[in-house]
């Protein structure tokens, strides 16, 4: 566990009603996987040791985001999650199952199954009746498409919005984890409150120097995905 200093410097910190936003869930919910509830441990235990847990790193979002993912896309339950966390720890020492790259969680009907180093072809089943069982069955990378990774296979970068040929992206890195657009490195509230501010998309790109595409990619991120109305 790290304090709120490392993470700001190197790991990302995000306030819980940011995370909230940016994995696209209510705050309680997010409390609730991260702290656990009354007699309900948590899905899975903070990276970050945050008094009265005010705050979550990057790693933790992506996990956020990945479970959410599990849960509304593929109707994967909380036990199975769960469980899937417990088994990828004590069966094969992989401590962050939803955000490497070299061991991708993906879902096979209602389960979970995750690919190991030495066999890159057929995940291993992590919940269900036959766990540590090879699947050969076509799987769903429920949310990987979305994340770039470091050359430890960790998860550094989240691509949380596209529109035309714009990105909005989300790394420890850059702007300490705001959501920013990778084209030109603003951040998606800076072009978004410059084109309510300059009174069009037009205005406000030539003010920062950038495509009206990418203020009009930031003004959609902001309104639609956080509801940052004007």
């Amino acid at each position: 566990m790290i304090s709120l200093l490392e993470a700001a410097k190197d790991a990302g910190l995000y306030s819980i009603p940011e995370a909230a936003r940016y994995a696209k869930m209510h705050q309680s919910s997010l409390r609730n996987w991260f702290a656990g509830g009354v007699n309900r441990p948590p899905l899975r235990p903070s990276e970050i040791d945050s008094p009265n847990f005010k705050a979550i790193t990057f790693w933790d979002l992506i996990e956020a985001v990945a479970i959410r993912s599990f849960r509304v896309d593929y109707n994967i339950s909380f036990q199975k999650i769960r469980e899937a966390i417990k088994n990828a720890k004590e069966r094969y020492g992989i401590e962050h199952p939803f955000a490497h790259e070299n061991h991708k969680t993906v879902a096979i009907g209602r389960d979970l199954h995750i690919f190991l180093k030495e066999d890159a072809e057929n995940p291993v089943q992590l919940t269900g009746k036959i766990i540590g069982q090879k699947s050969m069955k076509p799987c769903i990378e429920a949310y990987m498409k979305d994340m770039e990774f470091d050359l430890n296979g960790m998860a550094r970068l989240y691509t949380a919005f596209r529109y035309r040929n714009q990105e909005v992206i989300l790394t420890p890195k850059f702007h300490f984890g705001e959501p920013a657009i990778r084209e030109n490195g603003h951040t998606a509230q800076t072009l978004y409150k410059a084109a309510i501010a300059e009174g069009g998309f037009e205005r406000a790109a030539e003010l920062y120097e950038v495509s009206v595409d990418a203020v009009d990619a930031a003004y959609r991120y902001c309104n639609a995905e956080l509801g940052l109305a004007a």
